[in-house]
């Protein structure tokens, strides 16, 4: 809609008509729904219900500082349209660390409780910066799992320093239901783990997917032909590998993408070390700042 002038509902009409069966899935960032602002709350009720209307089923409702009453209104607006809700808890930090205690394991059970008690179908833990280690991995969805039984758990991460897969074996294992990967060709760095990765490691196990990895190759092979296609538009190209440090930057997928390919098209590609760590001071002073009540939400 904002640069190519299109319906923004077309796409998704003609993606229904084509895909009956599979149930679409969006993000909605609370009271900002789509855009990075907040909303009037009829605007973001209207927009859902033409979402679903148009094909939309699940609506994974988050927001980025887990603020529950932006949330708790996304929640309300999928839930009236008749979409599946699924309240997403953003995570950072680490929760294997008993040294962090600001977002602490407590701090994310108070949230979870917060928003199963609101009623929401699914239960999400949205991994942005791909933080997760498997042994944290296990303790936060082991600990969920174990309060809510009965909830379905979806796991998304990013596979920025490369250990996505080994957590999302982990998640799998304390008893998540679902987890996001990305087909092959499209995986890694500041994507999902790898498709094949899960399907092959998971082959014979309690938790096979039941997929053939004979048809993984061939979803695998089509894409990378299409993206080759779209090569020059591809921010990733000035990326070659992940990167452990995210770590200690905890910079978002999506954000360390751009980043990386504006530094690069600044010409400060040689200094993207500094520009990594003076995006996390920043971010740093900037969440003091909020938790001090300094600066409002």
């Amino acid at each position: 809609m904002r640069f190519l002038s299109e319906c923004p509902w077309k796409r998704l009409q003609e993606l229904r008509a084509l895909i009956p069966n599979v149930p679409f899935q969006m993000l909605l960032r609370g009271a900002n729904a789509v855009g990075y602002t907040n909303y009037p709350d009829n605007a973001v009720f209207k927009f859902c219900e033409v979402a679903k209307e148009n094909g939309m089923d699940i609506f994974r409702v988050f927001d980025s500082l887990n603020y529950l009453p932006n949330m708790l209104l996304g929640m309300e607006a999928a839930g009236a349209a008749g979409g599946v809700v699924e309240a997403a808890i953003s995570y950072t930090g680490d929760v294997s660390d008993p040294m962090r205690q600001k977002y602490s394991l407590d701090y994310y059970m108070n949230l979870a409780d917060e928003l199963v008690k609101a009623g929401t179908h699914i239960l999400s833990i949205k991994d942005m910066a791909g933080l997760l280690k498997p042994e944290g991995s296990k303790l936060l969805v082991g600990t969920l799992r174990d309060r809510f039984p009965d909830v379905p758990i979806h796991v998304h991460t990013h596979d920025t320093a490369g250990a996505g897969v080994a957590a999302m074996l982990a998640c799998a294992e304390a008893g998540a239901d679902v987890v996001d990967v990305a087909v092959d060709s499209m995986a890694g760095m500041t994507s999902q783990p790898s498709m094949g990765a899960i399907v092959a490691c998971t082959k014979g196990t309690k938790f096979d997917t039941g997929i053939a990895l004979e048809k993984v190759f061939d979803y695998s092979e089509y894409w990378e032909v299409t993206r080759g296609l779209y090569a020059p538009f591809d921010c990733t190209a000035t990326m070659k590998s992940g990167n452990a440090d995210v770590y200690e930057n905890e910079i978002p997928g999506g954000q360390y993408t751009n980043l990386h390919f504006q530094a690069h098209s600044m010409g400060l590609g040689n200094k993207f070390k500094e520009v990594k760590k003076a995006y996390a001071e920043a971010n740093k002073l900037l969440g003091d700042l909020i938790k001090d009540k300094q600066l409002p939400l």
